[in-house]
């Protein structure tokens, strides 16, 4: 079995190398768009096949490998973010991994194996469990059991408690050179490669994201709405664009405000490249100051993307602030 993607052959070797002997605890690290989840998943595989290939690789035959690739594998946990029904029947994704989830994947490494082999936990996004539940992980993850292996995803690895980050061997997982990822995406059939690579900041599972989805349309729609704060009315673009996804939202206007950034301090457009002749201008006029302010509040806003908030005026506040940066 080979690595998930092209890039991830380096690191992939790197953790067959340790088949026989593997971390305990595995941190996977680095930008969300590159991965990591996928080479955690084929990691665990490797580690529970029952007949491994001469380089320690999962060999997709035997018994042990149809159980985990139909999800029934008994020595196979994930802890994952799980859907969640509210008062009014709406089903929505939960913000986090919560302290019943990790208490489970507690008992279960609690038990003997099934197979006589490793047993292993995958959690994943790790940045995503909130403080019981990292507490209640970090309590095994001390003392783990023979022959258990966690695997930890993460994105964010300084939202981790750095007593788990302490007590996990880390694997940083890097955005792949530009030319291999463009590549790797024209050979998937996605047009444009490095217009989406530029704004996806370089990860390709992102850009092949942009490419399938409506995102895009979306995405001109915000940014066609941005491109003349002079003219823009923040309650009826408030209003039309609470339809448009939170998470979005944020990567399309944080980018945006990273563009202007970047022209205010004689830089050059990184991300939204096909908008460059209107971001050449506004980044001269923008106050920095103000700029600055706004480009903060929306990174801080990335932590709360699924709050539930009223979407409409969350969006017309953050409009009022953006129109005062050209004052």
């Amino acid at each position: 079995m080979n690595a998930p993607y092209p890039w991830l052959d380096a690191p992939w070797q790197r953790l067959l190398a340790t088949r026989a002997r593997p971390a305990q605890a595995l941190l996977l690290a680095g930008p969300r768009g590159v991965g990591k989840s996928e080479l955690a998943m084929v990691w665990a595989q490797a580690l529970l096949c029952e007949a491994p290939l001469a380089d320690g690789a999962a060999c997709g035959q035997c018994a042990a490998c149809h159980w985990f690739e139909t999800g029934g594998h008994p020595d196979f946990r994930l802890v994952t973010l799980q859907e969640k029904t509210g008062k009014e029947g709406e089903t929505r994704m939960a913000t986090a991994i919560e302290v019943d989830q990790a208490r489970e994947a507690v008992d279960f490494v609690q038990l003997s194996t099934y197979r006589a082999g490793f047993r292993v936990v995958l959690v994943d996004p790790a940045d995503s469990l909130n403080l019981a539940a990292a507490n209640a992980l970090l309590k095994v993850l001390e003392e783990p059991p023979l022959n258990t292996v966690f695997v930890l995803v993460s994105d964010q690895p300084r939202r981790l408690l750095p007593t788990i980050r302490s007590r996990c061997t880390r694997l940083d997982i890097g955005l792949p050179p530009a030319d291999r990822a463009a590549q790797w995406l024209t050979e998937q059939g996605v047009d444009d490669a490095v217009t989406l690579l530029a704004l996806s900041g370089g990860t390709p599972l992102d850009a092949q994201r942009w490419a399938d989805g409506s995102e895009l349309d979306e995405r001109r729609g915000v940014l066609e709405g941005l491109a003349r704060p002079d003219r823009l009315d923040p309650v009826t673009l408030g209003e039309r664009w609470k339809a448009v996804s939170p998470q979005t939202w944020h990567n399309v206007s944080y980018k945006w405000l990273g563009d202007l950034l970047a022209v205010k301090l004689q830089g050059s457009v990184q991300f939204n490249r096909d908008f460059s002749e209107v971001l050449a201008p506004l980044g001269r006029k923008a106050d920095l100051a103000k700029l600055l302010a706004l480009a903060r509040m929306q990174a801080n806003d990335g932590r709360t993307l699924t709050h539930p908030l009223n979407r409409a005026l969350q969006l017309e506040a953050w409009l009022v602030q953006y129109r005062h940066v050209f004052d």
